[in-house]
């Protein structure tokens, strides 16, 4: 029985027994008498009791309906959890920000309060209150220590209190940024290594000599090291079958080139790769491996970074690694891209980033050797590898060994971008071309099918003919045929000199004409957008005022360079 029939049956229906019973003369009452009005007015009460608990009712109701009707209530517990697990800001995680979310719903508060996996963190900068809270909610699961910034020494005594009640196997992951502060917490985890698979440290201007730790030979592999001024002993048999390795400044202690390669080679589930800032003193101290070592074969490496790398490192270990999975590739050197030696390896490495890219630089120089730089912008973010996103993208320079080889590494890039379906993605291309002798390839630009803006820097101005001829479509019959480029909407070229100018300004006539034609009724024929942004040398440029073109394009709006 609910709580409004209770009151409707132990209150209302005998008040109306005795009060309103139909009227006779001889049973008139006085219902100015002060009995009757406080049973009236108590009656009052009890009905605004009986609407309250009526809204109640309603309110409950809707929300059984909203909460049978929602599609994720449908779902079996195991998944909601793996949906909030998701939702959880596990970069800034803390106490209040969880019971923000558990806050949405009753379902949702009730499973983040009963599972231990949306408690594990322990942190040094956390409030006493937060701690006992999480430590009460997950008594028996993984725990993740937090020990960052610089916290007071009276913070890190009740920090390390509250760690003597964890048993040590129930340690997951460490993240610590060593300093002054926090060395009990340094002595502490020497001796409790033995159960972590993550391992997250900085030093925070501590002695380099000071900043290791020694892994336990026992126990677990590895899943995730990041360390920042910190090192290891590289040769530990826990450093394999790694998932993220990202080293950063280090200047001592320096995994030499046969320890790197080890690592690497024994981790094929490695994710991702960076290596920054990774100078050595003396880089022959670092060693080199054999040259007649095996491929390290990453199937699954999406990011692999090495900026600022000792060329021991770089030299010996990116031409051995076979990938096809990179989403982000950066090979640099003080602040410019270091030479890396052209493989069918590294075309490979190198495709899948260029898919996923959005803008592109393409350089091609003669200085000090031949080599082509590939570049479109990738970022790796300063985040502590659980939480950075890296940004897609390629930044590297490929050695050619003569310009022979060039129509060979052309032709392979376009086999691999035809295995990843082409560069769809690539919006903005940039070109940087010197030497004649080097006739650009104009067939890897059919891949480039979402490309809207196409900038040429040119100084001899040779390719601005073959460049004419490949938009016209050259070979094709008709208007309105499958131009290549159909998003191409903004085309510059600039060069120093224009050889043959007068056939230059004849196929721009004929690019113009062709390929977009004047507007009938204001719609445009064919399968192409409309180009809206032409800049070409000023000669050119002088010439096409002369001349009457049929086409979409304001002539007068031309300008140029």
């Amino acid at each position: 029985m609910s709580a409004k029939q209770e009151i409707v049956e132990n209150t209302v229906s005998p008040y109306l027994k005795v009060n309103v019973r139909r009227e006779t003369p001889d049973s008139v009452t006085d219902h100015g008498a002060p009995e009757t009005v406080s049973k009236n007015y108590a009656m009052t009460e009890v009905l605004k009791r009986i609407e309250d608990l009526s809204v109640q009712e309603t309110a409950e109701l809707k929300r059984r309906q909203n909460h049978d009707h929602s599609l994720i209530y449908r779902l079996p517990q195991e998944l909601i959890t793996e949906v909030l697990i998701l939702a959880v800001d596990w970069s800034w995680w803390d106490v209040e920000k969880l019971r923000t979310l558990a806050s949405v719903s009753t379902a949702w508060r009730d499973t983040i309060l009963s599972c231990n996996r949306f408690w594990p963190v322990i942190d040094v900068m956390a409030s006493e209150e937060a701690r006992t809270v999480a430590m009460k909610r997950n008594r028996e699961g993984p725990v993740d220590v937090w020990c960052w910034e610089r916290p007071s020494e009276s913070a890190i005594d009740k920090f390390m209190i509250d760690l003597q009640t964890v048993k040590p196997t129930r340690i997951r992951s460490i993240l610590y940024e060593f300093c002054r502060q926090s060395r009990s917490f340094m002595d502490w985890l020497r001796s409790n290594t033995s159960n972590i698979i993550d391992i997250f440290l900085a030093n925070l201007g501590m002695n380099v000599s000071e900043a290791h730790l020694d892994l336990s030979p026992e126990g677990p592999n590895l899943r995730h090291i990041d360390l920042r001024r910190m090192s290891l002993q590289w040769q530990s048999p826990r450093l394999s079958n790694l998932q993220t390795v990202f080293l950063a400044n280090l200047s001592h202690n320096l995994p030499s080139v046969n320890h790197l390669y080890n690592i690497l080679s024994s981790s094929p589930n490695l994710e991702r790769l960076c290596l920054l800032d990774l100078v050595a003193p003396d880089d022959q101290a670092l060693g080199s491996i054999s040259a007649a070592a095996p491929p390290i074969n990453l199937p699954v490496l999406k990011t692999l970074a090495f900026n600022s790398v000792s060329t021991a490192i770089t030299r010996s270990i990116v031409p051995l690694i076979r990938t096809s999975a990179c989403h982000t590739v950066m090979v640099r050197k003080l602040g410019c891209p270091a030479l890396v030696e052209l493989q069918r390896g590294t075309i490979e490495l190198v495709a899948k980033a260029i898919t996923l890219s959005r803008t592109m630089q393409l350089k091609v120089e003669v200085d000090e050797g031949p080599y082509v730089h590939i570049c479109s912008e990738p970022m790796i973010p300063k985040e502590w590898v659980y939480w950075a996103h890296d940004e897609p993208g390629v930044d590297i320079k490929l050695a050619i060994p003569s310009a022979e080889m060039l129509p060979r590494l052309w032709d392979y890039l376009g086999d691999r971008l035809r295995i990843h379906r082409a560069a769809t993605r690539i919006t903005s291309l940039e070109i940087e071309w010197e030497g004649q002798t080097f006739p650009f390839p104009f067939a890897l630009l059919e891949h480039f099918t979402a490309l809207t803006d196409l900038r040429f820097d040119e100084r001899l101005g040779t390719t601005l003919q073959p460049l004419l001829q490949f938009l016209g479509g050259s070979g094709m019959n008709g208007v309105g045929s499958s131009f290549p480029l159909p998003n191409l909407s903004g085309l510059r070229f600039f060069a120093k000199t224009v050889p043959n100018w007068e056939d230059c300004v004849n196929g721009i006539k004929e690019l113009l004409e062709r390929r977009y034609p004047a507007l009938h009724d204001n719609i445009v024929s064919g399968d192409v957008q409309v180009l809206k942004d032409l800049c070409l040398p000023f000669p050119l440029v002088d010439a096409l005022q002369n001349h009457t073109i049929m086409t979409s394009l304001d002539i007068g709006n031309v300008r140029g360079l």
